[in-house]
């Protein structure tokens, strides 16, 4: 069976690593792949946006299965596209994955069926934003209403920061269109939680939680990124919150979507928070979170391969005994991904400190996985 995966980070390598434990499996092509998953895959210089190129591939190659892993071809229609000519994704398709493509939407669609997120307004004009600040509360919450490699959220702690994030993202443009609008957010207190969750459409199965670290520098003092590291479980998602949470959020967001008619397959992320009033939605992704997935793919016993078919295939309910999650050892508590700012200014609107890093000791201890992020294999990452 061929398979393509499409993107070019650590959490596709996870993916991939994942998908290779399928003994049906013969050859996988990564488009475009990395310097560390050409040890587990074929890598194509075709960047994850070019969607006319990865299906000309796809059709050339005679590929079997697709997983489109990250937000942007996701939001730019590459499952609709592979569906054309035939060829089965693990994703949702453009009309679902708006449901991260746009935050307006998102905080909308919750408004409307009664999901519970943080109070929030909607702008489409800088002026009347600002104005709106004078008198929000602080700390608030400033959003992109788009896509922004995860980066296009703002908590400012004060006035002077609100605004300044406001004109960033409005008059300046720094995350181009994406901050066309902004969503101007009451700001929640409480540990945060991030559950994926497998879904067919009709049931879904969240998978082990875990915790993103997402502020740079020490003391949680720089600003967000799309993640500095991640622990799983969550110590702080509990049985009884993880009940709440199916009930509340997770299966009411599904009968939204399809209440919508956008049917939502794949993995949909859950960016929690617990409140004190509850656990609250901070965030919806239309994919595998990164670097979320880096250590929570691993404790995965089911076979990847297999459930993702099965929610493609919408025969998802039959299948979710067999869901299995391996938890880690009792001696050591978590699996935890560490991100090393290595070339960081390549991906962040601001700049970061790092460090160039050419090779990785292969004396590394026992039990310690590594999935490279954006490491050169010859050719522009894309």
């Amino acid at each position: 069976m061929k398979l393509l995966v499409v993107g070019s980070g650590g959490r596709e390598h996870t993916i991939i690593k994942k998908l290779r434990e399928n003994p049906d499996v013969t050859e996988i092509f990564a488009l475009p792949g990395n310097g560390g998953i050409a040890a587990d895959a074929t890598c194509v210089n075709i960047g994850a946006k070019d969607i006319e190129g990865i299906v000309k591939f796809a059709a050339d190659q005679k590929i079997d299965y697709a997983v489109v892993a990250p937000d942007d071809p996701l939001v730019l229609g590459c499952v609709d596209a592979l569906n054309e000519i035939g060829i089965p994704c693990f994703g949702p398709k453009a009309n679902a994955a708006i449901i991260e493509g746009s935050k307006v939407f998102s905080k909308d669609l919750m408004k409307k069926y009664n999901i519970p997120t943080a109070e929030y307004e909607v702008f489409t004009e800088m002026d009347k934003a600002l104005e709106y600040l004078e008198t929000a509360p602080i700390p608030t919450v400033i959003k992109a209403d788009g896509l922004a490699l995860g980066k296009g959220v703002v908590i400012a702690m004060t006035r002077d920061e609100a605004k300044d994030a406001v004109r960033s993202m409005m008059e300046d443009k720094i995350f181009g269109e994406s901050g066309s609008r902004v969503v101007i957010e009451e700001f929640l207190t409480g540990p945060e939680v991030s559950v994926l969750s497998f879904t067919d459409g009709k049931t879904v199965v969240p998978m082990v939680s875990s915790m993103d670290h997402k502020r740079a520098l020490d003391n949680d003092e720089g600003l967000n990124t799309g993640g500095m590291g991640t622990i799983a479980p969550n110590p702080y998602y509990t049985e009884d919150i993880a009940e709440i949470c199916m009930n509340t959020i997770f299966k009411p967001t599904i009968d939204a979507m399809n209440a919508e008619g956008r049917t939502f397959k794949g993995c949909l992320y859950f960016g929690l928070m617990l409140t004190p009033k509850g656990p609250k939605v901070i965030e919806y992704n239309c994919r595998f979170g990164d670097p979320e997935t880096q250590v929570v793919l691993p404790l995965l016993e089911s076979d990847l391969l297999t459930v993702m078919k099965a929610t493609t295939d919408i025969t998802f309910s039959g299948l979710t005994p067999a869901v299995r999650i391996t938890l880690p050892n009792p001696a050591v508590p978590f699996a935890t991904t560490w991100l090393l700012p290595v070339v960081t200014n390549w991906a962040l609107p601001w700049p970061l400190p790092g460090f160039a890093c050419s090779t990785i000791d292969e004396k590394c201890v026992e039990s310690v996985v590594v999935f490279p992020f954006f490491c050169s294999l010859g050719f522009i990452l894309n």
